[in-house]
């Protein structure tokens, strides 16, 4: 059962989604010739670069580079498996999806999800009725958490070692697959252990519910303090966030998401009431993490520990934030405290009046640049001012990055354009003129990339690139991928498609670099074969460039080396090669 993912089945996806409706559940598009364009959602930009095409069912950003079809898409916005997308966009348009060994109604990687449920149901036994969980019982009334919190969150006790690996046999679980689950681990002499026996579990899960992974808690002085399931086809931390599953229903209704950092100060804070709170799982705030927040709300609130550690970590947190259109909020709980602390020694009420009153991020940056600098003082006013422009480029927003740095200009005693010029020198985005596609760069191959726009809108001329033997030709790595792949489709007999090359089994350059020259093919289908022949003369010319440059060098390496006879030979081949550059020269002004 299971296997790959048929070629019909991706085809018959490809061919009944749209990838312009689907997109604009998360861009809003326009207009633009043939295709649409809007902001990138996967970094913070001014000026739209994001490009879709619903004809050729790709997308890309000229400013980021990411690119795909709609099954990477999903992907990226979603931090989904390849798998997975296709799995979702065939539930959506109909399609039963089919894998090489027959009809598989379930998805990849289903089996773990119910052995990780297995495993969460017998740790929550273990906590509740366990002689060896008195520990762990002891600990969480210790820390004042409550039987509801403790249902509400599945927590639960690893046992003592042995526990797991005996339900697994019983259930006639293969331990390898628990393995890949992330709930054992082989040992070097053979057999598995378990990986998280004498601790405490906390279920990680998706948006929908299903477990993916744990954290764990040491209940003695083990370490590390805490464990992380490794990460896996389910499990990846830089993505999951922890709560998300029981909060989304508040973060509906209130329009805002709250962060923490600990899986006790999300339990600390929903016992106050608090449910639209979230945790990462043992990591920084990542640009995964920040594209999901972005996702359930505009209005995304850093709470992390008051020490100067999680102040950092706040700030740290505020690039990846920025970079996906969000301009996050802080608040920090009185100093030496945490969140969970934090909360216990304050009423509901008052936890949500300070909530209420958080600070925007960039402000709270501001406010302490300002304090750690003497702005009486020339120096402390360009200290104060390199540092801010370090954090205002951040901000894509115009309106919100020209306020702060007025303010920045008032506090130093410089003109605001002063602060805009420091701000422009860290690498703030310039403002883009042209309102279609960007052209492409000076210099480079551009050869390469007109190639792929000709095979785009004459996917039969693969076949002449395999007569004429073009690749040899062809200097740029993703280039070669993009085109061995093709032709290996070409040759299986069907009607060959670019398209379908961007959903193979290619390399994230090629699929990036494929994309861009897929959107950019804005020419009329007949005039493919027509420029065929010119690309293929500029191709040949660019490889004996490289040669004549090649055998110079190595005619200057052997003279160097008192090897006069291969310095001669190497002389004689690169003059030979100047005279065949010249030749493929003059016959393309003769094409002209």
């Amino acid at each position: 059962m299971g296997g790959r993912i048929s070629e019909s089945t991706i085809r018959e996806i490809r061919e009944k989604a749209d990838i312009v409706a689907v997109v604009s559940e998360t861009v809003p598009l326009s207009r633009a010739g043939s295709g649409f364009r809007g902001l990138c959602p996967f970094h913070r930009e001014k000026t739209p670069s994001f490009f879709v095409h619903p004809a050729r069912q790709a997308f890309k950003c000229f400013g980021c580079g990411e690119g795909g079809s709609v099954f990477h898409f999903l992907m990226k916005a979603r931090n989904l498996s390849f798998g997975e997308a296709v799995e979702d966009l065939g539930e959506r348009y109909g399609v039963t999806v089919q894998y090489e060994k027959g009809i598989t109604p379930r998805r990849p990687g289903e089996d773990l999800y119910g052995i990780l449920r297995l495993a969460a149901e017998k740790y929550r036994e273990f906590l509740r009725s366990s002689p060896s969980g008195k520990q762990a019982r002891e600990f969480l009334a210790r820390r004042g958490v409550t039987p509801e919190a403790a249902q509400e969150f599945y927590l639960g006790y690893g046992g003592q070692g042995k526990e797991l690996l005996a339900v697994l046999e019983r259930e006639g679980i293969d331990p390898a697959r628990a393995a890949q689950a992330g709930l054992l681990y082989q040992q070097e002499g053979g057999g598995y252990r378990e990986r998280f026996r004498g601790r405490l579990t906390y279920p990680v899960s998706d948006a929908r519910g299903r477990i993916c992974g744990f954290g764990a808690r040491a209940l003695d002085d083990s370490d590390p303090k805490y464990l992380n399931s490794p990460d896996s086809e389910l499990y990846r931390k830089s993505s999951l966030l922890y709560g998300l599953f029981q909060a989304l229903p508040a973060i509906r209704n209130e329009k805002k998401v709250l962060v923490v950092e600990g899986y006790m100060d999300l339990i600390g804070l929903w016992q106050k009431g608090v449910r639209n709170v979230v945790a990462t799982c043992g990591t920084s705030l990542t640009e995964g993490h920040s594209r999901t927040l972005k996702r359930l709300s505009d209005t995304v609130i850093l709470i992390f520990d008051g020490d100067v550690a999680g102040k950092r970590s706040a700030v740290r947190a505020g690039g990846p934030l920025y970079t996906a259109g969000v301009s996050p909020l802080v608040l920090f709980p009185p100093k030496g405290m945490d969140p969970d602390d934090w909360a216990k020694e304050t009423t509901s009420a008052e936890l949500s009046e300070k909530i209420s009153r958080s600070m925007p991020l960039m402000e709270y940056i501001e406010r302490a640049a300002a304090r750690k600098y003497d702005l009486s003082q020339i120096a402390g006013q360009l200290a104060y001012v390199k540092l801010m422009g370090k954090y205002l480029p951040w901000i894509g927003e115009p309106a919100e990055q020209r306020l702060y740095a007025q303010r920045v200009a008032k506090a130093a005693g410089l003109p605001v354009e002063t602060v805009l010029d420091q701000i422009r020198g860290k690498g703030a985005p310039a403002d883009a003129t042209a309102p279609g596609i960007p052209r492409r760069p000076l210099g480079g191959r551009p050869e390469e990339g007109l190639l792929l726009c000709l095979l785009s809108k004459d996917p039969t001329l693969i076949r002449d690139v395999a007569r004429d033997g073009v690749a040899e030709f062809v200097e740029g790595d993703e280039v070669r991928e993009i085109l061995a792949l093709f032709s290996r489709r070409a040759g299986v007999g069907d009607e060959p498609a670019l398209d379908e090359v961007l959903d193979g089994e290619i390399s994230e350059e090629a699929r990036k670099r494929l994309s861009e020259e897929i959107i950019r093919a804005e020419m009329p289908e007949g005039d493919a074969r027509r420029i065929y022949p010119d690309v293929v003369l500029g191709l040949r010319i660019r490889k004996m460039e490289r040669e004549i440059a090649r055998l110079g060098e190595a005619s200057r390496a052997a003279a160097g080396a008192g090897d006069q006879p291969l310095a001669q030979e190497m002389f004689t081949a690169q003059k030979a090669a100047k005279m065949e550059k010249e030749r493929l020269e003059r016959e393309r002004r003769t094409r002209a």
